[in-house]
This record gives C-alpha cells, structure tokens and sequence, in this order.
C-alpha cells in the first residue's frame, strides 16, 4: 500500500461542483459537512447534534441513505439512535442495495468497496489484502484502473475515510458497509470471482507466500475468514500452521468457536480445530489471561481425543478424505488408542494411515508438511511407548527439521519434538543426546516468551533422570518440587513414580521407594510383566533395583514368576534373582542376553554392573575390577552412573577406591557436558550414597528357582492347601517338597525357613 492512500483530500471544499457519479444516484448527494447534511435531510429536525453527527458517519455524507433511514424509523416508531444492526439492515430497503453491473470504473470501484467492506478492521495489511483479491478475482475495468487508483476514488467518494482507531488506515461507513456486503451477484462479464471468492484466493495465497519466520497479515486473513464465514480459509490456515495459529492471530480462539455444526460435520479438520480452540479457550478462563505463549504453554493439546472422527479411515466410500484429512484423521485416532494403552492398535492404524496416503496416489497433492510433521510426532510417541527408541528417534529428529526449516519462530511442533526426542533418548540411554534436545527445548521456548514448556511434566520428568544419572540430589529436589505443581502428563504411564522411586532410594528412604512403586496406580507390575515393549525393560530395570534397595526380595520374586520369558525385561530381572541367591551361572546367562540384546547401552550398564558385584563377592577382584572397568565404559556411553548405584554398597566402595585414577571416570564426567560435574565429585557422590542393593550374595544354598519361589511362598499366611493348588499340586506334594527344602536349608520347619530367608536378605 502507497502512502499516498492517506494524503487524499476527504473534505476538498473545492468551488467547482464534481460531476454526478453513479454513486450520487444510488445513495443521493455526498454532503461534505453536518451542516450540507442536516439541510438536506427532511427530518434533520428531530436529531440531537450528537444523533446528527452519527447519521453524518455512519452514511458517510451520503444523503439518500441517511433520509431514508431516519424515516424508516420515525414512521416505525423506533428510536433515531438505535444501534442494533439487524434492525438497521431491515430499514434499510433493497433499493439502497448496489448492484455490480456491467463494466466501468464505477463498478470495479463498488467491487473494491464490497472486498474492503468484508474486512472486520482495515489494516494496512487488509488493505495489501484487498488489493491482492481484487487481482485474484481478475476485475474488467474500460479505464484500467489499478486497485490503488480505485482505493484513491473511492477515498475522494467519500466511501473510504481515513480511520482514528489504532492499526487502521481506512473505515468504510457502517451504512454503507452493511449495503455493499448485500451483494451476492456479480456481472460475470465484470470479474471471474465474486467478492468472497476473491478474498478467499488472496487468503490462500498469503499463507502460501508467507516466510517461515513471519506472521503479519494472520489477523486479517482470520478476520475475513470469519467475515465471509468462509470456513476454507480457517481449514487452511489450520492444515498449515496448527496451533500457532492461536499465537498468529489473536482471534482465532473465537473464529474456529464460529464454525457452524453443519460445517463441522464433514470436516476433520475443522473438528479437531475447534477442540483445541475449545481446549485453549478453557485454559484462557482458568489462568485468567490472554497471553498468547502463557496459554500454548499451559494447554494439553496432546490429550484431544475427537471420538466422532474415529474409524473414518475404514469408511472410504462413506466419506472419501483429503490427504490432509488422512493425516488429521490418523494421527487422531492413533491418540487414541496410545491414549488408551493400545499400542499395537496405534501402531496397525498409523501404517494404515500412511498406506492410504500412498494410495491417493500423485493425483491428489499430499498432506500440509505441518500435518506431516504433526503425523509423524504421533507416530514417534508410538515408538517410544513401544520401545523401538532408534525408530523414534529418526522419527522425531525429522519433526524436529521440519519445525526448524520451515517454523523456526513458532514453538509447534519443534518444543514437543525435542521434549519426545529426549524422553526416547531417556529410553534408549543417550543421555547427552536427552540434555542437548531440554537444552534447546528451554532456550527455544524462552525465545518465544514461555515460561515453561508446553509438556511441561514430561520435561521434567526427563531432567529428574538427569540429575540422578549424576547424582546431583540437591537439583533433584527441586526439580520434585517442580513436578509437584506441574500439569500431569497421561501418556508417561509409569515414568514419573519410577523416577520419584529411585530418588527416594537415593535419599535413604528406600522402603518408601518400594511402597511407590507397589502401590501406584500407573507402575501396576503385573501388566508391564507381560509387555512385549523394550520400554519396560529400562522401567523393570529400575524398578527391580527399587525392590532390591528396600530388602523386598519377595516382591522381585514374584515379580519374575509372574513374567514371560520373552519379555525384553525378563533377563534383568532374572539376573538380580539369581545375586540374591548366589547363583553365578544363572546371573552370567541372563545378563549375557542383556548384552547381547538391541535394549540400549542403559541396560547393558546394569547387566555388567550385576556381573562385576558377583565376582566381587565371589572374591575374584582383578575379574571384577575389570569388568567395573566396562561399567564405566558404559556409562560414559549413556551420560550415567545409574549402574553404579545398583551395586551393592560394599562392591561400590571398593570399586570406586580402587579404580580412582582410571582415566576412564575423566571420560564418564566429560559425557555430562562441560561444567557440570568433575570426576572426583562424581566419585564423591557414589561414596556419599546410602546402601542401594540388599542383595548379598547366599553362596552357601543354591536353591533352583521353583526352591525359591516355593520359599517365598512360605513366608505368608496361606496355608498348605492354598500354596499347593497355586503349585499346582496336591498337599502331600506339597509336604514332600517342603521337606527336601528344608533339609537343604539345614532347618527342621517352615518357620525356621522363613527366617533363614530374611536372614539372607539382610546378610
């Protein structure tokens, strides 16, 4: 737009009489003061100077318009000052309604005024809107006027003015705005595109043209959309910048709450778009504010479910999708189901989803890369609650491109893709990988004006792990403190309390850990035994090191009873069964296929660490202070002396003595980053940490694992009847087995048993 737009005279007083134009003749004579005014209109007499002075704007001078108007209301009793614009619309009679007819300079000029008259406020941006309409809608003038000539007459008309309000440049007057919007009919021989068409080309066109790191023209675009209730251009604004659409336009809460219910029934994409304005809108009145980064911030958009949409992707014929309905549709109904902690059923419909996108075929164009990327942060997810981390990863790291190439100053999708990329990390045990992606996660985050980031608790959770992969317990506190208060996450699942669990064994309190663990809704260790998930090994890794730390050898018992030998946790849970009990073989067997297994270097670590405490208490020391060597091999692969931990106290002292000037724990403080913590502060800390593995060795009974399941059996208050049906066998069985077990043990009853058994857990 040129300034010379609002140079123009809007009150000449020029002595020579303008010529009449068409304008003249269908809204009467333009009066160029409220004195030209009120001596043209017959009834002036019955205005106050203030109802004068709004008739005079609101007709913008125009006579006709304002004479009829007033005797509409005089002759219907209605009161002169009436606002109500339902009421005004229908005193004004169709005879005042333009009609855009034929091809003229008038005509291309009323078509301009009807575009600037769809726009709620005209900005300098709505203006380089309009005029990019009234280009897209390829208007016929004889005189070849540009748009900015047209806008220049249409100012000197008097239909123009030039605005006071903040941001606006130009108003069209309210009388005559409500006349032009009346124009649904246009001369074909005039333009290819009506009024509304046209302004939804150019809207269609802004947010083609526009540069990743810009958002000017996003409100007006909105606006018009709304204006026109053309429903298209908030489908597209949406498939193209998704949440940040909230942030883009100040408006957008109440424009996607305007879509009507009929509209909505056949659009994905609008459905999901008005839950999420519903969900922000909601947050809006629970905060109380209106700050745009505070409430993207604060919103769990990860959470919207539209159950309405689900199964669409099975009923092609039904309802035949876009691409860009394809992905909303998948990416929501596979939320669901992970929603839901049905995994497998996530996973079949994403590969379902994608198969339909393969179908469409090049015929059809494919989804926005915004729902592309939003598809595959679903798919990502999946992957992690799956336990397939280095898929999850790739697939996030391209989110997390997307976001940087093509939306580098809006926090969707690049703040989730790095919170999920580091929470797969987490899992996999790359732990410098997890703090780079929070690092850039926070920065990124403060650049955009949060406080916080959008999955907040998740964020969290990840760097409550960090601060025990280090052992800096005065950071985890705080960080506790922070999860305290932040909005909970649904799709962690167990994470937070296997988190919480291992830093209460930290802090000396590890029969509260186990208590967690055994008693949190979201642990629930009968269904993760029977997970097929990598992810449930890291959590059973922890867990079962938990139930070790507070003695609970009975509750690890059965907690290896209970799981499926192909269970990817199986093995490490096995391996600690069998140090308890002193059964080398058995523990150098099951870690073997730790090591040997794709879980990730965090359980690897651990695997070895298990190795390196039986030797250690076998008394092979140079065996066991070369395999510690490896453990702090790895743990300078996954940034963590998590493994370490799991030691027993006494092979942990005599580890971290004995291999001080290795320069292996000068590699281990270097993968936590520069400055945050040195080798002799970390080794500091391992000796500093209360007892974390009950588990002594009993070398001198190797009971098989039927022997010790069948002595923790006894150490209850069932009867022999109940122990030998959960057996299997019948009581005189039962007895016989008792006996054998008993003489092995060197104890004449089931009580002595019970207590040799407590005895060995707290040798």
């Amino acid at each position: 737009m040129t300034d010379d737009h609002t140079n123009r005279a809007v009150n000449p007083h020029e002595t020579a009489t303008p010529p009449p134009s068409t304008f003249d003749a269908q809204w009467g004579p333009r009066a160029y003061s409220e004195a030209e005014f009120a001596a043209a209109i017959e009834r002036s007499d019955v205005l106050s100077e203030s109802e004068l002075t709004q008739f005079f704007t609101c007709a913008g001078g125009r006579t006709r318009v304002a004479d009829i108007l007033l005797r509409s209301r005089l002759n219907a009793g209605v009161p002169v000052a009436d606002t109500d614009p339902d009421r005004i619309d229908a005193q004004l009679p169709p005879a005042l309604t333009p009609v855009v007819d034929g091809v003229s300079r008038e005509s291309a000029a009323l078509f301009l005024l009807t575009l600037f008259a769809w726009t709620s406020r005209i900005t300098s941006v709505a203006v380089d809107l309009v005029h990019a309409a009234y280009v897209a809608a390829e208007v016929t003038d004889t005189a070849n006027a540009t748009a900015e000539d047209l806008t220049s007459f249409l100012i000197d008309e008097g239909l123009l003015t030039i605005s006071t309000g903040p941001d606006e440049v130009f108003a069209v007057p309210a009388l005559i705005r409500m006349l032009v919007r009346r124009n649904t009919a246009i001369d074909p021989r005039l333009a290819g595109k009506n009024p509304r068409e046209a302004l939804g080309a150019a809207a269609a066109d802004t947010f083609g043209r526009q540069r990743a790191d810009e958002r000017s023209g996003l409100v007006e675009v909105v606006d018009v959309a709304v204006e026109t209730r053309n429903w298209h251009i908030l489908e597209r604004a949406w498939a193209r910048r998704s949440v940040n659409v909230f942030l883009d336009a100040s408006t957008a809460v109440e424009a996607y709450l305007s879509v009507p219910e009929d509209v909505l029934a056949t659009n994905p994409i609008l459905t999901l778009a008005r839950s999420a304005a519903r969900r922000i809108d909601s947050t809006r009145l629970r905060l109380r504010t209106d700050d745009g980064p505070t409430l993207l911030a604060a919103t769990d958009f990860d959470s919207i479910v539209v159950p309405e949409l689900h199964g669409l992707l099975r009923e092609e014929a039904a309802l035949p999708l876009s691409a860009d309905e394809v992905a909303v549709v998948t990416t929501l109904e596979a939320r669901t189901h992970r929603l839901n902690r049905e995994n497998r059923l996530a996973l079949e419909i994403l590969k379902a989803g994608r198969d339909r996108l393969r179908h469409l075929g090049l015929s059809h164009p494919g989804p926005t890369l915004m729902l592309q990327s939003e598809l595959n942060l679903e798919h990502g997810r999946n992957l992690i609650v799956a336990g397939r981390f280095p898929e999850a990863m790739s697939m996030l790291q391209r989110v997390v491109q997307f976001a940087e190439i093509y939306t580098p100053n809006s926090p969707h999708p690049l703040l989730p893709g790095l919170v999920e990329t580091a929470l797969a990390g987490m899992g996999h045990g790359h732990g410098s990988e997890m703090d780079r992606n929070l690092d850039r996660a926070r920065e990124a985050a403060s650049r955009f004006g949060m406080e916080a980031l959008p999955d907040e608790h998740t964020a969290l959770c990840i760097e409550l792990m960090r601060s025990l992969d280090r052992l800096d317990l005065a950071a985890a506190e705080q960080i506790v403190s922070a999860l305290d208060t932040a909005l909970p996450t649904e799709h962690l699942g167990p994470i937070p309390d296997i988190v919480r669990s291992l830093h209460y064994v930290f802090q000396g309190r590890a029969s509260h850990a186990a208590k967690l663990l055994t008693e949190s809704m979201q642990v629930g260790f009968l269904p993760m035994t029977e997970a097929q998930s990598t992810r449930f090994s890291g959590i059973l890794n922890i867990a079962s090191s938990v139930l070790v730390a507070a003695g609970e050898t009975k509750a690890l018992q059965n907690l290896g009873d209970r799981m499926n030998p192909q269970s990817p946790g199986y093995s490490i849970v096995k391996a600690r069964q069998a140090l308890v009990f002193g059964q080398h073989d058995v523990l150098w067997s099951a870690t073997g296929q730790a090591l040997a297994g794709d879980q990730g270097p965090r359980l690897k670590s651990s695997a070895m660490a298990l190795r390196a405490d039986i030797l250690h208490h076998e008394g092979r020391a140079d065996e066991a202070l070369e395999t510690f060597v490896h453990v702090l091999d790895y743990c300078s692969i996954t940034s963590s002396v998590l493994a370490i931990t799991q030691l027993t106290r006494g092979a942990r002292l005599a580890f971290v003595h004995e291999s001080a000037k290795h320069p292996m724990w000068d590699a281990v403080a270097r993968s936590f980053g520069p400055g945050k913590v040195a080798a002799g502060e970390l080794r500091r800390r391992l000796l500093d940490l209360p007892e974390t593995s009950q588990a002594v060795p009993d070398f001198q009974t190797d009971l098989t694992p039927t022997e010790q399941s069948l002595l923790f059996a006894i150490d209850s208050s069932k009867s022999i009847a109940q122990i030998a049906r959960e057996f299997g066998v019948v009581s005189g069985t039962l007895k016989n087995r008792l006996s054998a077990l008993y003489r092995k043990l060197g104890v004449r009853s089931r009580a002595e048993a019970v207590a040799y058994a407590h005895r060995a857990q707290h040798r």
